[in-house]
């Protein structure tokens, strides 16, 4: 695995985990266990570091080359078909701890797995660019009494209305604290509901505000906050949604954990550090019988709304990679999933069954879009997925201020689920 072993510990420590330094030794023996060519113990070390911290991209590949030095090719191509599944730029084909399975059928497959992901299929089309180059968007919503399409901010911590032909920007709210999320109103539009997040890439970030992070209630008719809900511990509230009866569910990236927001308390729904990693997009079935919530690393959890403890990972079929979802969207028996933690890049459609708890079929939206950087949440809109294709994560520096060359303004994309 040459270069793939010995990359920097720094990547390892930050772990989503907990036990990040117990990674950092079992990682550190894997190591000299690979280096005296104790393969069996390679393999049982990198197993134990694979299912406290799945398919990080060290120890996956670690995983693959484990199994290819113990002569088991069909483990060794299984994993390395997910590797490749969730990064198809990962270079692999000459690494010579692979010779004992490079001559098989398996391998061969994988490397065609490779070349097929490298293929664009695009559906999606643009709409228009906000002039609000260096907004940093998050998430976006349209108020159908109000006739107005808004925005969230990352960098600039508020939320802005654009026009859907020309793009233009103007400022609707301004007095979050941190960083906005995501948005989701009543079905009365009385009010707006938001997550907010301390971010470094926001302007005015202090070390002080390391950690915090609270939901806001806003009266759209002053857009004014009628209520704040701060929660004490190290939170990025990602993503919102509301129940027929205004109770607001919230998907917590920082602690594995959903809140309910009910008579406005705030307590936890479903604690899920046991089972989780960093959660993101967050939807209902169009009963709000079912709760469906992704999950950076595992994927996408289903759980009943009315018995949380019934609840179920999907499983995912053989060609499609549970990682990497950030936004969630559920509309006509299927799940539309914004893949932005893999490469490359990709919009998915999911399509359930009757019982909406096992993925029938996989249909690619869009892979390879070159306009593409990561986005994020997504909303749909009398049948068509709007999100924003592009967000300048990349173009920030070391001390978190802004390079306005290296990306461009954002971009709004729409996918017709009804063609």
């Amino acid at each position: 695995m040459k270069n793939q072993i010995l990359i920097l510990l720094a990547l390892i420590a930050i772990s989503l985990t907990c036990n990040s330094q117990s990674q950092r030794e079992l990682y550190n023996q894997s190591t000299e266990a690979y280096k005296a060519k104790d393969y069996p113990q390679f393999l049982k070390l990198t197993q134990h570091l694979d299912s406290i911290r799945p398919l990080h991209p060290t120890y996956t590949y670690n995983l693959s080359v484990a199994y290819a030095l113990n002569n088991d090719t069909g483990k060794a191509v299984s994993v390395l078909k997910k590797l490749v599944l969730m990064n198809n730029k990962i270079d692999f084909e000459k690494d010579a701890d692979f010779d004992n399975i490079r001559h098989s059928a398996e391998f061969d497959k994988t490397l065609k797995l490779k070349a097929v992901l490298d293929k664009p299929i695009i559906n999606s089309e643009k709409v228009i660019s906000l002039s609000e180059k260096d907004l940093h968007p998050e998430s976006l919503i349209y108020l159908e009494k109000q006739k107005i399409w808004l925005a969230s901010s990352i960098r600039k911590k508020k939320i802005v209305s654009f026009d859907l032909k020309t793009g233009k920007c103007s400022d609707w709210f301004t007095e979050s604290n941190f960083s906005v999320f995501a948005m989701k109103a009543d079905k009365n539009e009385n009010s707006l509901w938001v997550t907010t997040a301390a971010m470094p890439e926001m302007l005015g970030f202090s070390k002080e505000m390391e950690g915090k992070s609270e939901i806001l209630k806003i009266d759209l008719k002053t857009r004014k906050i009628s209520k704040r809900y701060p929660i004490d511990g190290n939170h990025v509230f990602g993503d919102l949604l509301l129940d027929e009866k205004g109770d607001v569910y919230v998907s917590d990236s920082g602690d594995a954990i959903v809140y309910k927001i009910s008579n406005d308390t705030v307590s936890v729904w479903l604690d899920l550090k046991s089972e989780a990693f960093n959660l993101q997009g967050i939807t209902f079935n169009d009963d709000k019988s079912k709760l469906f919530v992704a999950d950076y690393l595992k994927g996408i959890l289903v759980i009943e709304v009315k018995n949380p403890q019934n609840r179920k990972w999907l499983e995912f079929p053989k060609n499609a990679t549970q990682k990497g979802i950030d936004g969630l969207v559920f509309h006509d028996n299927s799940l539309l999933a914004i893949h932005n933690g893999v490469k490359p890049i990709r919009v998915m459609q999911y399509l359930m069954n009757e019982n909406q708890d096992i993925i029938e079929e996989v249909k690619i939206i869009d892979i390879n879009q070159p306009e593409f950087d990561e986005p994020a949440l997504a909303t749909v809109i009398k049948g068509k997925l709007y999100f924003f294709a592009n967000s300048p994560w990349k173009a920030y520096n070391k001390t978190f201020e802004l390079d306005m060359t290296k990306f461009e303004a954002p971009i709004l994309y729409h996918y017709d689920i009804l063609k």
